[in-house]
């Protein structure tokens, strides 16, 4: 059965050989080890510039020996330097999405430098012909100005629940479900995100569940789980009790 490990092995295959593609690595679950059976694949090759249409070619042959292409969508990426394709195979799980990423040879190497024993934005090499794949010490300091910013605006939203308030009290619930996820829902992660994923402030729920204890999670999904106005009245002031908690934990 075509399955993850025969599609990276093929592409592996047919890219090292060509002297156009400089490296070729995973991101995503494969990389950090929490691949499953819903996972897609996050692939990524680096490529000579005037060779961009020989690269797709290249991917695209290599998926096609082994099963029909039977869906492709060509993303329009918002990096001048980048291209990405979706692309799906005949006969495997509706799942297994093949999401390719090239990168031109030209793109500053300085953009996409790992951090050491990374194991939110981790990368598995499976080959790399010209030092592309580069790393860096992880230091938080770095984040420090941003993630000022990022709580300033938390602790501003906690002050405006009163805004989500006034719509439980028209009982307009879709407005007020709104405001809530503006003015106490975003706030909570936002506080979780700098006390423990602080390089990755900005990651919203992306994998949160990976990133936070269990009792964090289920305390957050509680928060989450919202389906009445009265679920709103019930939970903003028990959401301002656990932000002003979490606000003191912040370390910045």
């Amino acid at each position: 059965m075509l399955d993850r490990k025969k599609i990276i092995g093929k592409l592996h295959e047919a890219l090292s050989p060509l002297p156009y593609i400089y490296a070729f690595w995973l991101e995503g679950a494969d990389a950090n080890g929490t691949a499953d059976k819903y996972s897609d694949i996050d692939l990524w090759a680096d490529f000579e510039d005037a060779y961009e249409e020989q690269a797709y070619a290249a991917v695209e042959n290599a998926l096609s020996e082994l099963a029909d292409i039977d869906y492709q969508y060509v993303m329009r990426h918002g990096h001048p330097k980048i291209r990405q394709r979706i692309y799906h195979l005949s006969g495997t799980g509706e799942y297994l999405m093949i999401d390719f990423c090239w990168q031109l040879h030209s793109r500053p190497k300085d953009e996409y430098t790992y951090y050491e024993n990374d194991s939110i934005e981790a990368v598995k090499v499976i080959f790399d012909k010209d030092n592309i794949i580069r790393y860096k010490k992880l230091v938080l300091s770095d984040f420090a100005e941003s993630n000022k910013i990022r709580l300033e605006e938390a602790i501003y939203r906690r002050t405006q629940h009163v805004r989500a308030e006034k719509y439980v009290r028209r009982k307009q619930y879709l407005e007020a479900y709104a405001y809530y996820n503006r003015y106490a829902l975003e706030p909570l992660i936002d506080l979780l995100r700098l006390i423990y994923t602080p390089a990755y402030a900005d990651y919203y729920l992306l994998h949160i569940s990976h990133h936070i204890p269990d009792s964090e999670r289920q305390k957050l999904e509680y928060f989450a789980r919202i389906c009445s106005v009265d679920d709103i009245a019930k939970k903003l002031p028990q959401a301002g009790e656990w932000f002003d908690e979490l606000v003191r934990r912040v370390k910045i």
